[in-house]
This record gives C-alpha cells, structure tokens and sequence, in this order.
C-alpha cells in the first residue's frame, strides 16, 4: 500500500499486510504502544494509549486503514498507557481482556481514579516537582525522558476531566479467539509477570507477537506491579510460540530476540539485586549497566533494584 498515513501520538509501521504498530511519540501523551489488526470482516485495536487525544487519532487510523470502525478493543494489562483511551471506542467495539485484568481496572476506577478526579492539584504539583526535579539533571538522555514524562503527564491532565473510565464487556480465563475471513487473532494470557496478568495478541499465520509490556524493545522492563520469576516462566511460553515479529508495548517493531534480551535483563537484574542484599549495597551506587544504557526508561533502573531487593529480603524473612 501507499504511504501510511501520519498522526501526532504515533507511528504507524505495518508489520504485514493488514496489521499495524502504532509506536508512540515521546512526550505526546500516547505513552504505550497500540495496534491495529484488519482481521477481514473485523477490525481489532489493541490498546488504546493514555489520553484520549490519542485514542481518537488511533480511532482514526483504524478507520482509515481498514475501511471500518475497531470491533473488538482489546487491553493487554490494566495500565493506564494502554487502557485509558477505550471510552473512545465504546459502545461501538467491544472490549476484553483477562477477568483478572478488569478486576483491577474495576477497583482502580472505584479507587484512584475518584481520587484523582477530587484532587487533581496534587497531581499538578507532584508533575512540577518532577519538572523542576529535570533541570538539575546533568545527564542528557535522562532529562529529556523526564521532559517527555512531564510533557505526557501534563497531556493526561488535559484529558481527566473528560475520561469516562471504561471496562471490558468480554473476559478470559486463558485464551480467546477472534475468527475473521482474513485472519484469526489469539488473545492468550500465561499470568502475570509485567502486571498481576498479562495478555497478548498472537497472529499464527503471520508469525507475529503483540506483546503489551511483556516483551519491550530499547526499554528497561517495568517490575513495580509484577512477578519477575513469573515473567522468566512467561517469556518461555511466548517464545515457544515462534512469532517472527514482535510489537512491543514500548519501542518500535523488533525480532524475537527481543524475547531473549527482556529475559537476559531479568536475570541480570536478579544477580545485581542479590549481590546488593548479600552485600548490604544501596541501589542509589548502582550504575546502569553498559549494555541498557541506551535503553529507555532510565528511572525504572533504581526502582527495578528496590522492588527485587525488597522481594529477595522478605523471601529470606519467610525462610
């Protein structure tokens, strides 16, 4: 087909005939990653960013790619990067995901969500702090991600006021399958790792992997919600299925040596946590090792040491 056509939020790459990544633009307010599915007689969206301003571009691009409105609407994990934006797809497609994934999305809009809503103030100012908090960065690479952050924040600010928190209607237990007359897509779920559970998209006849945050490209891997032994077991399952291209939930379309590299760097993060444990070390003297420091998502070094740390004591608390 012809040039793909362009939007503010996000990138559009075809990862074959029909299926589209739409990688997002820093700091726009997209945040994660979506997709686009034309399924033949169907269109499936994958995600659906942070705000809604990127929704309605991704609404958009569906309709225009596959000359029809999204059907299905399908959330990968609870976050609000790839679920804030469904009222915009809502009621015309319906939206699923795992039970487990809309029992937290259902207690978040009972919970924070009413309290972001009555307090947005402090919201505000813990954005100004961190903005304030970027201009005493010398390192380059990390204030522009944090000028991106505060950039996306300030964009999901714009929108609160507006969103109408919207669940899935269809949930699973393990996998479901969405037949159409051009391709079929399995939604399948081995559990939590990212998240308490995380779901992706798997295209069999043509090879290919939408992975939500299970599988990154160029981003340190988020481990504040999950269970990153469990991941290891995850990784496992989703490369046995031999998908040749993989759509991240962050960075742009990659191989599956993606897979391998989000494995390598849980191990990795393991050892470094269990030499700080033994040894009585901070994360805070840690350096970012050589090989993630081109990698995104810089802050979540640290916060990924902390959280295994934390594990690591607490499992030799219980022994």
């Amino acid at each position: 087909m012809g040039d793909l056509p362009e939007y503010k939020h996000f990138r559009l790459e075809q990862a074959a005939e029909g299926v589209y990544a739409a990688i997002s633009v820093p700091g726009t307010g997209s945040l994660g990653n979506a997709a686009i599915v034309d399924l033949g007689d169907a269109t499936l969206v994958v995600d659906t960013f942070l705000t809604i301003q990127a929704a309605e571009q991704l609404r958009d691009a569906a309709e225009r790619l596959t000359g029809r409105p999204a059907s299905y609407v399908f959330n990968t994990h609870w976050h609000a990067d790839h679920t804030f934006g469904n009222q915009v797809f809502a009621p015309a497609a319906q939206i699923i995901s795992t039970s487990r994934t809309r029992d937290i999305m259902a207690a978040f809009a009972k919970e924070r969500l009413p309290q972001q809503l009555a307090e947005p103030e402090a919201l505000h100012r813990a954005i100004d702090e961190w903005e304030e908090q970027s201009k005493q960065v010398s390192d380059a690479k990390l204030r522009m991600e944090m000028e991106w952050e505060v950039a996306s924040d300030r964009e999901y600010m714009r929108a609160l006021p507006n969103v109408v928190y919207t669940l899935p209607a269809i949930t699973f237990e393990q996998q479901i399958t969405l037949h159409g007359s051009r391709r079929s897509a399995q939604l399948i779920t081995y559990g939590g790792g990212h998240t308490q559970s995380d779901a992706f998209v798997y295209l069999s006849e043509d090879k290919i992997a939408i992975t939500g945050d299970l599988v990154l490209s160029g981003h340190h891997l988020v481990l504040r919600f999950g269970n990153p032994q469990e991941w290891l077991h995850i990784l496992d399952q989703v490369e046995a299925l031999q998908a040749e291209i993989i759509v991240p939930g962050h960075g742009p379309v990659c191989s599956p040596d993606a897979i391998g590299k989000a494995r390598t760097y849980l191990k990795d993060m393991f050892a470094l946590a269990e030499h700080l444990v033994r040894s009585g070390g901070s994360p805070d003297a840690v350096q970012v090792p050589e090989a993630y420091r081109s990698w995104y998502f810089t802050s979540d070094f640290k916060t990924n040491l902390e959280v295994l740390c934390a594990k690591l004591t607490e499992s030799a608390a219980e022994q």
